[in-house]
């Protein structure tokens, strides 16, 4: 009898701290992660609001609609400012996978959120369309808010899949710096 109460009082004092340790998965994110963060990349968990809100999952066991907000991990890169920072052209823009698309300028699924805003070099919309073929499945988001490009995604990829981030980042970065005058001379980092 003395055993069995010796055995359950480690259990109970061991199971807690077994049950805290990080799963493979969660291994698995972290170097995700890190090696986003060792590229340059800033790694943000926040939400969204689903592209696809119409979905079983937004239903409460109830019947009650709930919100559609998707969870995920923003990649983001912050673009180069010019020295001219107060005369230079900010252009926000959003484009998001969706089950149905009708933009004839993106590929698959994508599509703009809103509209295609019309500053927007013509290079760059082209750029978009080869480049976002070549981004993980599951991202679901790209969008760049005041010079700061996302990529909105679910981390169900390895080590490739955040290098093609990092590549499309850059890629994006490039073309519109050179689009709207940021040459490699004549900026400031203020990320």
């Amino acid at each position: 009898m003395v055993y069995l109460v010796i055995g359950l009082v480690l259990l109970m004092i061991i199971g807690p701290i077994i049950a805290v340790l990080p799963s493979p998965r969660q291994k698995e994110q972290m170097a995700l992660r890190q090696l986003a963060m060792r590229l340059g990349i800033n790694v943000e968990l926040t939400t969204i609001t689903d592209p696809v809100p119409k979905q079983d999952k937004y239903i409460s066991s109830l019947g009650k609609p709930l919100d559609p907000i998707l969870k995920v991990i923003a990649y983001r890169k912050a673009r180069k400012m010019p020295v001219e920072w107060r005369r230079a052209t900010i252009v926000n823009w959003t484009i998001e996978r969706r089950v149905e698309s009708e933009d004839d300028d993106l590929p698959d699924n994508w599509c703009w959120v809103d509209e295609r805003p019309a500053t927007l070099q013509k290079e760059f919309v082209t750029h978009l369309g080869t480049a976002l073929a070549e981004l993980p499945d599951d991202v679901a988001r790209v969008d760049e808010m005041n010079r700061i490009l996302s990529v909105y995604w679910h981390e169900r990829h390895d080590a490739a899949a955040v290098h093609r981030i990092d590549q499309f980042l850059d890629s994006c970065a490039a073309l519109l710096n050179a689009a709207y005058g940021v040459d490699s001379d004549d900026q400031e980092d203020r990320s």
